[in-house]
């Protein structure tokens, strides 16, 4: 496995730290309260996790209370196993994203032991909390749209929200076999609610943090790609020729992925190519 390594921590906001774990660049998190911290994407594995809890400590001084993973993924995910002796959460969908075999499959790859991940132990549908000591962190599942597991971690008194992958600006985002483009746009819609004071930003789960035109901007593309894949549906485009003939927002090999999804989510649904009747000329 290559080696794992995590950035010197930015405080981003009131007692709000973010620094870059490697080899991933994922956007990890330490939220402040007078009781403990809650880390936020532990990480791509157990000790990456290990290792990003013990830079918390000495950072804050302060003991880790806890853990949460925002979607499924393994770079966001596999680093929870190290916090399994506390309270961890996460969506409820990811004690069965662990077990199948995209996640059992990436675990080989990075030569990380099956054994040693965790889910949360305190999954949860819709949304929960957890009380720091002077401040209190909201957890909340808005719907489907990197994964159908995507959590935003709400920090109002700091003006802050972690959003994970449902946002980027690392790199555009990407549309994978298990994301849900079609309601995409939908779920960035209840984000950009939380964000419409103008004072909050978002961190995403790779890049700097951005503000609510950002936010916005980027819902607006993602809802193109979302329009794209339902059109060529109609049009009676196959899908393997869908990225070729549509156009994108995003370069393609952020999307592949995404428009086969989309095209199975909108036949799920029923949306079929449209059947026109020949037009016969009439004297």
């Amino acid at each position: 496995m290559a080696a794992e390594t995590s950035g010197p921590w930015h405080e981003v906001a009131d007692r709000v730290w973010t620094a870059v774990a490697q080899p991933e660049s994922v956007s990890t998190a330490v939220v402040a309260g007078t009781r403990g911290l809650l880390v936020v994407d532990p990480g791509s594995s157990p000790e990456q996790g290990r290792g990003l809890r013990a830079s918390a400590e000495r950072l804050t001084g302060l003991p880790v209370l806890g853990a949460v993973a925002t979607h499924a993924h393994h770079d966001h995910l596999f680093g929870l196993g190290a916090f399994d002796d506390l309270l961890t959460w996460g969506h409820e969908g990811l004690a069965d994203a662990l077990r199948s075999e995209a996640s059992v499959a990436e675990a080989v790859r990075l030569g990380v032991d099956v054994g040693t991940l965790r889910p949360p132990n305190r999954p949860f549908a819709l949304a929960t909390g957890v009380d720091l000591g002077d401040r209190w962190v909201e957890m909340a599942h808005l719907g489907e749209g990197h994964t159908s597991s995507d959590v935003v971690v709400v920090v109002a008194d700091a003006d802050v929200v972690f959003v994970g992958d449902l946002l980027e600006s690392a790199t555009p985002p990407w549309f994978g076999e298990d994301s849900a483009p079609d309601v995409w746009p939908a779920t960035l819609d209840s984000v950009i609610g939380l964000m419409a004071s103008g004072r909050v930003t978002a961190v995403p789960g790779h890049g700097s943090p951005m503000g609510f035109e950002d936010a916005l901007m980027q819902r607006g593309q993602i809802a193109a790609v979302a329009a794209e894949i339902e059109r060529l549906l109609v049009a009676g485009v196959p899908v393997a020729e869908a990225l070729e003939q549509g156009g994108w927002p995003f370069p393609a090999e952020h999307l592949a992925g995404g428009v086969r999804a989309g095209y199975r989510r909108l036949t799920e649904r029923g949306v079929r190519p449209s059947r026109q009747l020949p037009i016969t000329a009439v004297d």
